[in-house]
């Protein structure tokens, strides 16, 4: 991994990445650079999609599978935690997750 990949991951670890667009602004790169940096940190097991997360942790799988019906406009639905639920049609593709691997090894201990 190079030093600009790092640099993107310690600024995700830190908390301090709202967007993609903080991200470019902060590190001082482009959206392409970006979005090979997302697929270099993904393949290295440092991210993980937002289903695959979903997969591995079971907590997460349950909740998303009470809420993932009968929500309309006006919340008709609510998590065992008294939320809102979110639509079943939204789309968490683009949705990136740090991994346990990156906390521990980028993360302030």
């Amino acid at each position: 991994m190079d030093i600009v990949s790092i640099k993107v991951l310690k600024f995700l670890v830190s908390g301090k990445a709202y967007s993609d667009s903080a991200i470019i602004k902060n590190i001082g790169i482009s959206e392409d650079e970006l979005k090979k940096i997302y697929i270099e940190l993904e393949n290295n097991g440092y991210l993980e999609s937002y289903d695959d997360f979903v997969k591995n942790n079971q907590s997460v799988a349950t909740e998303k599978k009470s809420c993932g019906s009968g929500c309309g406009s006006s919340c008709s639905s609510k998590s065992s935690s008294g939320g809102c639920c979110s639509s079943k049609d939204e789309d968490y593709s683009n949705i990136k997750v740090l991994t346990l691997k990156a906390i521990k090894e980028f993360g302030d201990n």
